[in-house]
């Protein structure tokens, strides 16, 4: 039991630290010039998601401590790559596109109520099974 509580803070150290180097990257990357809101979020998918894939796939690499981390980098990175992907925003360079995109926000804009509803229910669902996937690997 004792070896069964070691692995587990190791595993979420590992997961955190990689998290953490990720997370840091993914702000630093996707920085516009602009306050950044939702950094907690993204940290917490990235965590999550790291801890659950590093503790469920099977294991490989050089251990360090050990854990096996290099499955736990793999799939930070996976992660991390899969939200910055979605996290593109192209800006309006003249005036045309300025009228466009803003035509376009205005139809938008009932859109965006549902799918803030729909991204926030994924969101949680998401999140509740990645720790469910961490507690199942545990017990």
């Amino acid at each position: 039991m004792e070896t069964r509580i070691k692995m587990l803070f190791l595993e979420l150290i590992a997961a955190l630290f990689v998290a953490l180097i990720l997370s840091g990257v993914f702000a630093l990357a996707t920085r516009r010039g602009r306050r950044k809101t939702g950094f907690f979020w993204v940290f917490l998918i990235i965590f999550l998601a790291t801890w659950a894939g590093g503790i469920w796939i099977r294991p490989f690499g050089p251990i360090l401590w050990g854990i096996h981390w290099l499955a736990f980098l793999l799939i930070g990175l996976v992660m991390a790559l899969v939200l910055a992907l979605s996290a593109t925003d192209k800006f309006p360079r003249g005036r045309h596109e300025t009228l466009n995109m803003l035509e376009r926000i205005e139809q938008e804009k009932e859109v965006e109520k549902i799918t803030y509803v729909t991204l926030s229910i994924f969101f949680w669902i998401l999140v509740t099974v990645l720790i469910v996937a961490i507690i199942f690997r545990y017990f």
